[in-house]
């Protein structure tokens, strides 16, 4: 082979290389963008109200104001306000009331991932259309009446494309999902500290009225009634021994000479 004809086969494989760079350029790969859109956000603010009745290192058990008890596996950065004051969930007391204020706010979102592509146009048949892409691959679409194609910067109906047309294509794709946003603040009111016991101290007695002194009595009251009082006889001890029983022998002798009379007195008519 001369270095004539080598020189031309180098320059046609140069120029096939610069023809399919050329080609990939005007044909660039699809670019993919992705973007959140928010909706309108609703807001919910609930109250709860319950007592603490047991404590035990992160999990806490809470008699709520209905009646039924629950339980909550606290998080080490939960704060509880207990009268101004923050506490973890250890250092709460049993008997604690507690008040948790939850606001959620639900917000629905829409992720969509938009797609711009461009392709020749293969084959269409009604709403059917094969687009030969970038990379030499076929692929067979089904399009939307109402969707539109841009063809030389206008805009264009699956109905409106030929064979052989380049055209420009944007996908969009959305998928909708909900964002769940929850705030809540817990105060609380520490039970009252427990009463001192107290022993029963016993009743005092009553107090006794002491009966008033009697006055002293002057020295000539007690002259006067030493006058007034009357005269004392003290008897003997014994009788004396000098009496007899004669006097009284004649006692006797002298009754019986008084009845004898008297009974002849009452005999006589």
């Amino acid at each position: 082979m001369t270095r004539s004809v080598r020189g031309i086969l180098i320059g046609l494989c140069m120029g096939l290389m610069a023809f399919s760079s050329l080609a990939g350029a005007q044909q660039p790969m699809p670019q993919t963008t992705k973007e959140s859109i928010a909706g309108t956000p609703a807001v919910k603010t609930e109250v709860f109200k319950g007592t603490v009745i047991e404590v035990d290192g992160n999990h806490l058990a809470v008699r709520m104001s209905t009646g039924d008890v629950r339980t909550f596996n606290v998080p080490e950065s939960r704060r509880f306000i207990v009268d101004g004051k923050e506490l973890t969930v250890g250092q709460l007391k049993t008997g604690t009331k507690l008040t948790a204020t939850v606001i959620t706010t639900t917000t629905p979102v829409s992720d969509r991932t938009t797609t711009i592509g461009t392709g020749k146009v293969w084959w269409v048949s009604g709403n059917t259309v094969i687009l030969t892409l970038p990379n030499n691959e076929n692929r067979m679409y089904k399009v939307n009446e109402n969707y539109r194609f841009t063809v030389g910067g206008e805009k264009a109906a699956v109905h409106d494309l030929k064979k052989g047309m380049m055209i420009s294509a944007q996908k969009i794709v959305e998928e909708p999902r909900t964002e769940i946003a929850s705030n809540t603040e817990v105060i609380g009111e520490a039970p009252p500290p427990p009463k001192p016991v107290v022993a029963a101290t016993p009743a005092p007695e009553p107090v006794r009225a002491r009966p008033a002194a009697a006055p002293t009595p002057k020295p000539e009251q007690v002259a006067d009634r030493a006058a007034e009082a009357p005269p004392v006889e003290t008897l003997p001890a014994e009788l004396p021994k000098s009496g007899s029983e004669v006097p009284l022998i004649g006692l006797l002798g002298l009754l019986l000479v008084g009845g004898s009379t008297l009974l002849r007195a009452l005999r006589r008519p």
